[in-house]
């Protein structure tokens, strides 16, 4: 996991200029041959084109080395029940084994690009998460919203599942990669449902929200 921003990459992000960010100059080289390899995956490159539209301070910061950007992924363990489940959940802390995020959102000093997200389940309340969905859970919906915005409504959780959707035809297990990744901001709250049901859900489920953190410090 790099953390640093080569030199390609501070060009592409508009950083080596003003902080208005030198627009012709990221296109001109976004233009150049190299440009595919930059970075250390295609999210981080998403996250990397997306500075400029990240608060000023938090551009200054980047430019002084006083923030970085990383890897990241966000991950909520869950049992279902009924024909609906909450998966992320205000008022919750984090805790070892189950889940990495506090009260469903960013703190004050992170900014997230979500790229992917990964559903997995099994069946007991130990082992891995290397099981098919069952048909309640396949034929379920599920919605993702941050704050008050519906970023994907009721959608067939099948889509983990589905090739279809994507960009992967052989994927990893669970993963979908989203063709229109999206910026999460501080204090906004997260929110992963999975409702209606035909009957009532049994099992866990593992969430993960996969990306690009930058995080001052």
């Amino acid at each position: 996991m790099n953390t640093e921003l080569t030199p390609e990459e501070v060009i592409l992000s508009g950083l080596s200029g003003s902080l208005e960010g030198d627009l012709e100059g990221r296109r001109r080289f976004s233009r150049m041959p190299h440009f595919s390899k930059l970075g250390a995956n295609r999210f981080r490159r998403q996250m990397i084109e997306r500075i400029p539209r990240l608060p000023k301070v938090m551009q200054k910061h980047l430019k002084e080395d006083r923030a970085q950007i990383s890897d990241k992924e966000y991950f909520v363990i869950r049992e279902l029940s009924g024909t609906s489940t909450d998966i992320i959940k205000k008022n919750e802390k984090s805790e070892d084994g189950l889940r990495n995020i506090d009260d469903a959102e960013l703190g004050e000093n992170q900014y997230f690009l979500l790229s992917a997200i990964q559903l997995q389940y099994r069946s007991g309340s130990k082992g891995r998460f290397d099981e098919l969905f069952p048909d309640f859970l396949a034929n379920a919906v599920f919605t993702l919203k941050l704050g008050t915005r519906e970023i994907m409504s009721k959608n067939p959780v099948d889509m983990f599942q589905n090739p279809v959707f994507g960009y992967e035809v052989n994927k990893d297990l669970g993963l979908l990669v989203l063709n229109n990744p999206k910026l999460i901001v501080p204090n906004k709250t997260i929110s992963f449902d999975i409702e209606d049901a035909g009957e009532s859900m049994s099992g866990w489920v593992k969430l993960k929200l996969i990306g690009t953190e930058v995080k001052s410090y």
